[in-house]
């Protein structure tokens, strides 16, 4: 794992996957997340603290380049992973919000998880549940008030999500067994695994239309 001096900062440096360390406490920060910004991290530097983008301090430590935009390929604002980001340019970004906009009507799929009924939905921002449906069609969630969401033909990308969440708590579960086989933890990951297998055969039942 290469920690990289971040530049203007010597007391931190940053990896590719986008874990900020303190050479200060020596050990990563905990970074604060921003539900329409993304995460940030609070910087010290001759006494004046700074607020910095995870993103851009990940893209601007490793390719030293310096753009007037960083966005995210998936489009999840949480991933600051090195190879998901992208340099871009404010005229760029505003295009892809107008884009954003247009498509915010786009029907969405609604499975009930205790029934495993589909139905087709439209939101609209001014809706009480916009905020937590929109959060789940974007995959910041994998369920929301008992049900999934995602939009017509992106059942494979929930699927995907999924399958990616059971391969990590696989991996947490090892670790932990190996450190502590008598964790109380143990049981709460298997738990979480044993839901993520039961949402997988439920959305394999969901016509693919759907």
């Amino acid at each position: 794992m290469e920690i990289r001096q971040i530049p203007d900062y010597p007391n931190y440096g940053v990896t590719r996957d986008g874990r900020v360390w303190s050479y200060n406490i020596n050990k990563f920060m905990k970074p604060y997340s921003r539900p329409k910004h993304g995460n940030v991290i609070y910087l010290w530097n001759d006494g004046i603290k700074f607020c910095k983008y995870i993103r851009r301090l990940v893209f601007e430590t490793f390719t030293e380049d310096i753009p007037e935009c960083v966005i995210h390929k998936d489009g999840n604002i949480f991933n600051d992973k090195l190879e998901n980001l992208k340099s871009s340019s404010f005229s760029e970004v505003a295009i892809t919000m107008l884009k954003k906009r247009k498509y915010s009507n786009r029907k969405i799929c609604r499975v009930n998880i205790a029934t495993k009924k589909a139905d087709i939905i439209t939101i609209r921002r001014k809706d009480n549940d916009y905020s937590r449906i929109n959060q789940a069609v974007h995959r910041r969630a994998v369920t929301s008030g008992g049900c999934f969401y995602y939009y017509i033909g992106e059942k494979d990308k929930l699927v995907a999500e999924i399958k990616a969440r059971i391969h990590s708590d696989k991996l947490s579960l090892e670790s932990l067994s190996m450190r502590d086989k008598y964790s109380p933890y143990i049981r709460i990951i298997k738990k979480h695994i044993k839901n993520h297998q039961k949402y997988l055969e439920i959305l394999e039942g969901i016509e693919e239309y759907a």
